[in-house]
């Protein structure tokens, strides 16, 4: 509001005036007032005094009033913002870490183990099936994000031992991959999820989703029994 300064402020904070240190011709004028007397018996300054504080207080209240819908306003935007911003702390955390280094019985169930020692694994443990147990190699080390109308995974795996020596490497998914995507990320040791029970309408679909988090080392897998091969991709 217009001239606000000259009624906020500390130095235009007001006694209450229902008593307390108001002086005494001005409780007797805030009672008269209040009672509805002519003021004929109250001292007449007083009167215009308390009249004057009474419009200051009623600008004040105007004033906190709107300050706080305004104020209201910017938090609600703040709070929609919340998660975007935890999503771009996430992904320069990502960035700035070293990567995982993983301890062997990891590295064991993911494709690190088959690339180093393809001669001791069956040709089917290179490849996802629809009964294959899944889950991230290492809690934390990827970051699933919405940009635009894309669903975006972040992974620190390829990072570099100098700091920031290599760029962070998105994986773009369509936006109805998220949800599978994010049980995989959010699946964690000592917990499996099999491909599919992935959250998607295809199963096409899952084991490309599983197959690509695999390809890219951050996916641990184990298939317990003999692959399911009703369903074939790639």
């Amino acid at each position: 509001p217009k001239n606000f300064v000259n009624y906020m402020g500390t130095m235009h904070q007001l006694d209450d005036d229902d008593g307390g240190t108001l002086p005494e011709g001005l409780k007797q004028a805030s009672v008269a007032l209040k009672s509805g007397e002519d003021g004929e018996q109250v001292d007449e300054d007083a009167l215009t005094v308390l009249k004057a504080q009474q419009r200051i207080r009623a600008q004040q209240q105007h004033f906190k009033d709107e300050a706080k819908k305004r104020i209201m306003r910017v938090c609600k935007q703040a709070m929609s913002m919340l998660d975007d911003a935890c999503d771009q702390i996430g992904k320069r955390f990502l960035s700035d870490r070293l990567p995982p280094a993983l301890l062997e019985p990891e590295r064991a169930l993911t494709k690190e183990a088959f690339a180093n020692n393809a001669a001791n694994y069956h040709d089917a443990a290179k490849k996802i099936w629809p009964n294959t147990l899944c889950r991230l190699a290492r809690p934390g080390i990827a970051r699933l994000v919405i940009e635009d109308t894309q669903a975006v995974l972040y992974h620190c795996n390829d990072n570099s031992r100098v700091y920031q020596g290599t760029p962070l490497s998105p994986m773009e998914f369509e936006i109805d991959d998220a949800p599978a995507i994010e049980q995989l990320l959010t699946t964690v040791e000592p917990h499996w999820i099999m491909v599919k029970d992935l959250i998607h309408g295809d199963i096409e679909d899952k084991m490309e989703i599983a197959q690509a988090l695999y390809d890219e080392g951050i996916l641990a897998t184990v298939l317990t029994e003999s692959p399911d091969r009703s369903v074939q991709t790639g």
